[in-house]
Parts: C-alpha cells; structure tokens; sequence
C-alpha cells in the first residue's frame, strides 16, 4: 500500500502529493529493526570468528602441549626400542659366559610397548597427561625388579673382580682413534674378491695407534698358521677366551707376559695381507672363533647398537 495520497487544491487547481503522517514513524522503525538485525548477525559472526585474546592463548598453549608429547613420545619409542635390543643381546651374553640363564628381567621393554600407546591430533590435554601418569606407573612397577637386577649385578661385580677383569669385553683401541669397518661372517676379501668367512672384525685407523689387551691375560704363541696375519699378538684370558690382535706394526709383548685389561700391547699396522692399515681382532672360545660385536661392553649403549649395525652388513673386509 502507498504511504502517500493525492488531494485537491482549490487554490491552485492541482492534485498535491499528500503523505501519510504515520509513515515517517514507520520508517524509524524500519531503520532500527535493520540495525538490530545487522547487530545481532555481527555478534555471531564475532563470537564464532573472531576469538579471544585468552581463547587463543588456551589454543596456543594445547599446541604447544600436544607437539612436546609428541615429541617425548617419539623419543619414548625410539628408547624403547633401543632396550629390547641390548636386553636380548644381554641376555644372550650373560648366558654364553656364565654358562646359565641370566636374572629374568620380566623383559621390561615388553611391558613398556604394551603400555604405551599412540597419542592422537584430538586427544585433549587431560587425556595426555593420563598417559604420561600411566608410563609412570609402569617405570615405578619394574624398578624395584630393576633394583634386585642390579643389586646380584653389583654382588658379581664384587665376588668376581679377577674373572670380570679377565673377560675380553672392553674395544681394544683408544676412544676416538677407530672406525669400526668390517663385521664377523661371510665377507668379500679385499684382494680375492671372493666371499669368505671372516673371523674377526676390523677397526680402521692410523698406522701407529695404539693397540690395547680387551682383558687381563697371559699372552701366548699364535696358533698354527696365520697366513696373511701379519705381526700378531694372542693372549689367554682363561675360561676358554682368547683374544687375536692381528696386522700390527709391532708387538710390545712376548709368549708368557702377563697383561692387565687396556695395556699397551702393540701398534696399529698393515703387517699382512691388507689394502691398508687397521686393526684385526677376533675372540676365540675354546679354539672356535666367535663374533667379537658382542663383547664390546665398554661402549655407551647407542654406540653398540651402531656397531652391530655396521658389523651386520655385508661388506669388504681389509684383511
């Protein structure tokens, strides 16, 4: 309906345009319901675009949560992984030289990829940090099995002083003078370019370096032949361990010289049959060649690991 209407002017003989005195109220109205309306639209469009300073933060702060337990939790894993492997190779180890079965250990790695579980893009912080409480609790559970470990650990340690010392487990050059190269089994020889067995492992290093005993012994006479040895040096360390410190420059001991573990026994040399200097070195059990890896115990556990690593692959030797 139109807000205006037509009226007569006698005094000007035209139809004049009359408007409706309500109109104008109307259009008040009008312009204040449209600016509730917008009003109203804007607040929405505010409360779920633009968010807080301190909804913000909250977010910023759940991030930052969610990123560091990821994080750990990588790291968690890869440690996880690292123990089983040296709780395996412990328990192999402690089998072959004590000749029983090791403390049961309850394989602790077992329990800790049981428990632990994978964190997820939603899980809020409450859930989080329930996880970080409940790996806790299992690291608490197993430490006391942990300590009874560590405790026959340190009684062995004590009581056996002279057999501990004895045993070939320590490497047999300085730290930060070797690169380990070449591990025990089939490998390619470096002159033949055949596939045969080798006994031992080779650290790479510099002609001269210092060759140390891997324990207390009474250094003998090689074993029969030793062709392409080189100047070698072998040494008794009782219970049936021998140790074989093949290519040397020189020998620094003589068959019947008692040697305590990490004394100077010769140098580093490429005395045989070699593409250059390095340190040949193997353990024999009761005659038999053994893998030496094993053995290295004087290393920190990621650098064994490493060393098997490098040990396992099928390479070229150097002698």
């Amino acid at each position: 309906m139109s807000d205006q209407h037509l009226r007569f002017n006698p005094q000007t003989l035209h139809y004049e345009v009359v408007k409706k005195a309500h109109s104008r109220w109307r259009n008040v109205i009008y312009v204040l319901i449209v600016g509730i309306a917008f009003g109203v639209l804007f607040s929405l469009v505010g409360a779920n675009l633009i968010k807080s300073k301190d909804v913000i933060k909250k977010e910023h702060d759940l991030d930052v949560y969610r990123e560091s337990y990821e994080s750990m939790e990588q790291q968690y894993q890869e440690n996880v992984s690292l123990l089983q492997k040296l709780e395996m190779q412990d328990r192999k180890l402690f089998k072959e030289i004590f000749e029983t079965d090791p403390v049961d250990t309850t394989m602790y790695s077992r329990q800790f990829i049981l428990d632990a579980g994978q964190s997820g893009n939603r899980q809020d912080v409450n859930t989080l940090m329930d996880k970080a409480a409940l790996s806790y609790i299992v690291i608490e559970k197993i430490s006391s099995s942990e300590s009874d470990h560590l405790k026959f650990t340190q009684y062995l340690m004590q009581n056996n002083a002279d057999f501990i010392h004895s045993l070939p487990i320590r490497v047999p050059l300085r730290k930060g003078t070797y690169t380990l190269v070449s591990g025990f089994g089939e490998r390619i020889h470096p002159i033949f370019k055949t596939s045969q067995q080798h006994n031992g492992i080779d650290f790479a290093a510099r002609a001269g370096s210092e060759v140390l005993a891997a324990g207390d012994g009474i250094v003998q006479s090689p074993p029969g032949k030793l062709e392409g040895y080189g100047n070698v040096v072998y040494i008794y360390h009782g219970n049936g361990f021998y140790t074989l410190y093949a290519q040397l420059l020189e020998s620094k001991v003589k068959p019947g010289q008692k040697v305590k573990a990490g004394e100077l026994i010769g140098y580093v040399g490429a005395s045989g049959i070699t593409i250059g200097p390095h340190l040949h070195y193997e353990i024999r059990r009761d005659g038999k060649p053994i893998d030496p890896v094993k053995y290295l115990l004087n290393v920190p556990a990621k650098e064994h690991i490493e060393m098997i690593k490098v040990a396992s692959q099928y390479n070229q030797c150097l002698s």
